[in-house]
């Protein structure tokens, strides 16, 4: 194939994928925001999360693990509607590693376990398959996703579809990767609208409240807004997020400090960049 083949053809692409996210951007539901509550998170992502779009959140460390999950599951919550079934596909091996999804502890969190619809999938391939016909049904309130390993099947063209299906019938994607690398720069992530990592966070001395869901957030990319950090606190009866009192963001050993601020402002994308609540119990 000569060069200019090569580049008419590489042209025809990009009008068919120009067209296809044209087709998909006035999907029904796919600019609704789900509000988190917060006011400076809202204002960063433009009033909230879009509901039509694929959302990515980790661990920032094997610690962090029931962190990630703990605050994907509060973003699955907001996402709800009434009368509405959330679909959570699982690769086998997240199980046997993090321990099983526990209804008691989604209850805790404010998550209906009576609405949830759980998949267990046994590789990476069958979760990216599941994951997109899941994405296919307009009527689900929100798709959890973990897959497990180096996510080879989740290159950036399988990652594009989802993001496409998800804008397609306006139910929010949310990949969540417990025991995971952070999501800072993963291969075949870019078509994520917004990556978040996640770290535990302790309960201060004195809380009368004491054990309810903390943790270190922070909003590493975003393509519709800024960026910034946030110490969060989960309220799993009133279902919603609080800029937690008395401690300071934090990610660990070598990570920027907050310098004793609860909350750092959200800043544009270009700038420089507790626990679960009881939510697993060993398989």
């Amino acid at each position: 194939m000569t060069t200019r083949a090569v580049a008419e053809t590489l042209d025809a692409l990009r009008t068919v994928v120009a067209r296809i996210e044209a087709d998909t951007s006035g999907a029904l539901g796919a600019e609704e925001r789900i509000v988190l509550g917060v006011p400076e998170m809202d204002a960063a992502l433009g009033g909230g999360l879009r509901r039509g779009a694929l959302h990515a959140v980790s661990g920032v460390s094997a610690a962090g693990a029931v962190a990630a999950t703990g605050f994907a599951v509060a973003l699955a919550v907001r996402a709800g509607r009434r009368g509405r079934t959330a679909v959570w596909i699982r690769q086998d091996m997240s199980g046997r590693e993090t321990g099983e999804p526990w209804p008691m502890g989604l209850a805790e969190l404010g998550f209906d376990p009576d609405r949830l619809v759980l998949v267990r999938a046994p590789d990476e391939a069958a979760t990216l398959r599941a994951a997109e016909a899941a994405l296919a049904c307009p009527a689900l309130a929100v798709t959890l996703i973990e897959p497990f390993g180096r996510l080879a099947a989740f290159d950036r063209v399988a990652v594009r579809r989802l993001a496409l299906a998800a804008g397609r019938s306006g139910v929010p994607a949310i990949v969540v990767r417990a025991g995971a690398p952070s999501l800072a720069a993963p291969v075949g992530f870019s078509a994520a609208e917004t990556r978040w990592r996640v770290a535990p966070a302790a309960s201060p001395p004195g809380e009368v409240d004491w054990g309810r869901p903390r943790f270190h957030v922070e909003l590493v990319r975003n393509r519709r807004g800024g960026l910034g950090r946030w110490t969060l606190g989960w309220n799993g009866h009133e279902r919603g997020f609080a800029v937690a009192a008395g401690n300071a963001g934090s990610f660990g050993a070598g990570a920027e400090d907050h310098g004793g601020r609860l909350a750092e402002p959200p800043r544009r994308a270009g700038a420089a960049a507790g626990a679960g609540g009881g939510l697993r119990r060993a398989g």
